[in-house]
């Protein structure tokens, strides 16, 4: 019996800890993945900014464009893609397109802040103008924005990823405390 019961709590606190160790994981990832997408976000912006200017590419076609070069393991879900099947089905401006795409991505990805979302956001009004030179100087505006905000997140990745694993070791371990 006493041997048993033993073992269920080990079990218990084994459950508890990978339990705490996942949510604290979970966290980590959401962080990593916004450095990730603010990066990808400031090579796309360069790429399409380029490809507008230079080579006179119209705005859908760029958008498919950078979905497909730079937000491929998305399958479809990031923000170029949503854009660009907005601008095909609403036949409405590029930058409604765009806000409207932003909003559906950042109500599946909640864990946006909200100067990144303004941010890139902002990418639609930066790309939507028409005059090339203007059009440049937003998108390089908005490309320090992101370049900041892509360190300031970094930063918070590396700070609240330890403390997000170590606060939920230290709750599990808590709890296990009280089980013994």
């Amino acid at each position: 019996g006493e041997q048993m019961y033993m073992i269920l709590k080990a079990a218990g606190a084994f459950m508890i800890l990978s339990g705490g160790l996942m949510a604290g994981g979970k966290v980590r990832k959401q962080h990593k993945k916004v450095c990730t997408v603010l990066r990808k976000m400031q090579e796309a912006l360069k790429f399409a900014d380029d490809t507008i200017t230079i080579e006179n590419m119209l705005l859908d076609d760029v958008l498919k464009k950078c979905a497909e070069k730079f937000f491929e393991d998305e399958k479809g879900t990031d923000i170029w893609t949503k854009a660009w099947e907005n601008l095909k089905t609403e036949f409405g401006s590029f930058e409604n397109s765009w806000v409207k795409a932003c909003d559906e991505y950042f109500e599946e990805q909640p864990y946006y802040d909200e100067k990144q979302k303004e941010c890139i956001k902002g990418i639609g009004k930066a790309l939507g103008i028409a005059n090339t030179q203007r059009q440049s100087a937003h998108v390089n505006a908005n490309l320090q924005n992101l370049q900041e905000l892509e360190k300031m997140a970094i930063a918070k990745y590396e700070k609240e990823g330890k403390n997000s694993v170590r606060i939920a070791a230290a709750l599990s371990i808590a709890v296990i405390v009280l089980l013994f």
